[in-house]
């Protein structure tokens, strides 16, 4: 699974699983795959996983990267709790983004992300190496285009 196949819906907690797409919005389960459900486009509004990102000081990094990097560093700096006082999730924020702008990015945005990370990595195999995910991007336009190149 990938954070593409992800949405949040606003007005509606949690995140949720794109099973299929129709004109007029979306058929969404939970991660188990029970529960699906029609959400129409014209009642809310749904955000896909890798198309959100944090704002830093020079300009925002993606999602995807911010969840490696909290994978990355949780048995040294394991996320807090949700719950936790503003200081402490700041504290964590820091430690995970240490750019991250602390003008733009709310409490309310930590704890999500916290929220977000705590389900994802529940599922094991949605938090991966963005670089990781670049270059096996990179070798399969390298095998189309050879495949094209012999094909022609």
């Amino acid at each position: 699974m990938e954070l593409k196949e992800i949405v949040s819906i606003a007005g509606v907690g949690g995140l949720k699983v794109i099973v299929k797409q129709r004109p007029d919005g979306l058929i969404v389960s939970e991660f188990d795959g029970s529960g699906k459900k029609f959400m129409s486009n014209k009642i809310h509004m749904f955000t896909p996983l890798e198309n959100i990102a944090i704002y830093t000081d020079n300009d925002s990094e993606p999602l995807a990267n911010v969840l490696w990097s909290m994978k990355q560093n949780a048995a040294e700096h394991p996320p807090v709790d949700p719950k936790s006082n503003a200081d402490e999730l700041k504290a964590y924020m820091e430690k995970v983004l240490p750019n991250y702008d602390r003008d733009q990015v709310f409490i309310s945005d930590i704890k999500k992300l916290i929220k977000w990370y705590a389900i994802l990595d529940a599922q094991g195999d949605v938090i991966t190496d963005p670089a990781a995910k670049k270059e096996e991007d990179k070798s399969e336009e390298t095998s189309t285009e050879e495949a094209t190149d012999e094909n022609e």
